[in-house]
């Protein structure tokens, strides 16, 4: 094997035969070989050694198939050679995937050869995601087929739900870039573990420029540095990249907090199926987005040895859902847990139903420091005087000094919850917060409105989350970033929902602790 084309092809052709999809007893040290080119150019070359011992008969070398004409053999067409270098040139006229295979008649055993032909260099001229991966051999469904599609966190094909990842046994992780199509520039790739500040980055590698080839739009990038193996120990952790302007990790929420100009969910993250649909064991594609147009062809790596931790099982309830343990209840004209109209009740189906007949609210007993907090609401039907003509009101109070005295409304951060402002800023007892480095004025009630309206109408179940890390204060509603703050005054304290003489009922209510 030429040693130079080690950081190109040979690692990802080595992973393969890795996958068991091929037999280690071949005479040859590859079976299936994968180019990529611009149409009417040339692709890095791939050369496959022969071992003379195992030949038997005579014969040649031949290239055949339905497209043997865009593939070349840069060596003579003979038994006695026991090296063929391989190219990939495919005419102006092709854009696509090109199939052939290589004949060796006197080892009796065939090679095949794919090469994958795009129109151009970067925007409109790159291979979309689903057809990068099956010019990889794979049968994953990523859920669309055109070039763009969208950055939204809806999973689509066959997508993981949100996850971190553990090595699943003994050995190291492999992290191998098969594909890349982005702007040219070094990008560091690695892993991330979790620590009090946040992500820590453990850098196994960084994919190199465009030097005699792009590699910038290319399958199987060159590695200018490192290599594709760590081992994590029991950690959990995450993947992720570096480029000139941001950081890309599995987790939105880093993407969130870090980045919020970016795109918040980044990475998208597949099971590997080969050829016949059968999912390799332990085995994903990490696809990353760059920009905003939804391609997720930016940075694509196969990761091997891990399995996943579904993020969801992170969160830890804050209801048991048969009581308020945990909670207490506070209202205006009665004080603390004195709620003989039963404001506060606890359904059978473990949702809370806020009567919302006066001011109060149920508060956490706990405090929590660094958190992602999330619950859903739906409206019902009660107003009550003296809003009874007014928008359905409610919200989330937090960060609540553990010795924040009760009060309509204690110190705190509100996250709005009003028909048609889900997601504004309330700042209160005097609470500061920057928005687009503006700080509101130090009041006993200061507003900040939303940047988006994510909404459901009336009656419909809305999901409402809050983050809150180290003075940085999030809003999203149903998906959406609504509201981002940074320097907040208050970080950490205690969680309350209001109860502001509208009816509304809360299901599904849990933190995780960051």
């Amino acid at each position: 094997m030429n040693k130079s084309l080690l950081p190109q092809l040979y690692i990802f052709l080595l992973s393969v035969l890795a996958f068991n999809c091929f037999s280690q007893s071949y005479p040859f040290n590859k079976h299936e070989i994968i180019f990529s080119s611009i149409k009417g150019a040339e692709s890095k070359p791939d050369t496959i050694t022969l071992d003379p011992n195992s030949a038997s008969g005579s014969g040649s070398v031949k290239i055949e198939g339905k497209h043997a004409g865009y593939f070349k053999m840069a060596t003579p067409e003979t038994e006695s050679e026991t090296n063929i270098v391989l190219i990939f040139s495919p005419p102006e006229t092709f854009v696509g995937i090109a199939r052939a295979r290589l004949v060796l008649k006197n080892h009796q055993e065939e090679i095949d050869l794919t090469g994958l032909s795009t129109n151009g260099l970067e925007g409109e001229n790159e291979a979309p995601l689903a057809q990068i991966v099956e010019a990889l051999g794979f049968s994953t469904d990523v859920g669309w087929t055109s070039l763009p599609n969208h950055c939204r966190p809806d999973l689509q094909g066959e997508e993981l739900k949100p996850s971190l990842f553990t090595k699943a046994n003994q050995g190291e992780v492999e992290m191998i870039p098969v594909a890349r199509y982005s702007p040219d520039f070094p990008v560091n790739f690695g892993f991330y573990t979790i620590a009090n500040t946040g992500p820590v980055q453990h850098q196994s590698g960084i994919l190199a420029k465009a030097d005699d080839f792009p590699e910038h739009q290319t399958l199987f990038p060159s590695i200018a540095v490192g290599k594709t193996t760590f081992d994590p120990g029991d950690a959990s952790f995450g993947f992720y990249t570096i480029s000139p302007e941001h950081t890309i990790y599995s987790e939105d929420i880093w993407n969130i907090l870090f980045y919020p100009s970016h795109v918040s969910h980044a990475m998208r993250v597949f099971p590997v199926n080969d050829k016949n649909g059968d999912p390799l064991k332990n085995t994903y594609l990490v696809c990353m987005e760059e920009a905003s147009n939804g391609d997720y062809n930016d940075y694509v790596f196969v990761v091997k040895n891990v399995k996943p931790v579904f993020i969801e099982h992170e969160f830890s309830s804050l209801m048991n859902g048969k009581d308020l343990d945990g909670w207490y209840t506070w209202l205006e004209s009665k004080g603390k847990n004195h709620d003989p109209e039963q404001i506060f009740t606890v359904e059978n189906d473990g949702v809370i139903h806020d009567l919302g007949k006066e001011l109060g609210y149920i508060m956490t007993e706990k405090s929590f420091d660094n958190y992602h907090f999330t619950l859903e609401f739906k409206w019902g039907e009660k107003k009550w005087p003296p809003r009874e003509n007014d928008k359905r009101d409610s919200g989330i109070c937090y960060n609540i000094p553990e010795n924040e005295p009760d009060d309509i409304w204690p110190q705190s951060v509100e996250c709005q919850i009003q028909e048609g402002d889900v997601g504004d800023f309330w700042l209160l007892g005097y609470s500061t917060i920057q928005v687009d480095g503006k700080q509101n004025p130090p009041l006993r009630h200061s507003r900040i409105t939303k940047k988006k309206d994510s909404e459901k109408p009336s009656g419909e179940w809305n999901t409402v989350e809050v983050i809150s890390f180290n003075g940085k204060c999030v809003h999203i509603v149903n998906d959406v970033v609504v509201n981002y703050g940074e320097n907040s005054s208050l970080i950490g304290g205690k969680i309350l929902l209001q109860s502001e003489y509208a009816e509304i009922y809360y299901r599904n209510i849990r933190i995780r602790e960051l």
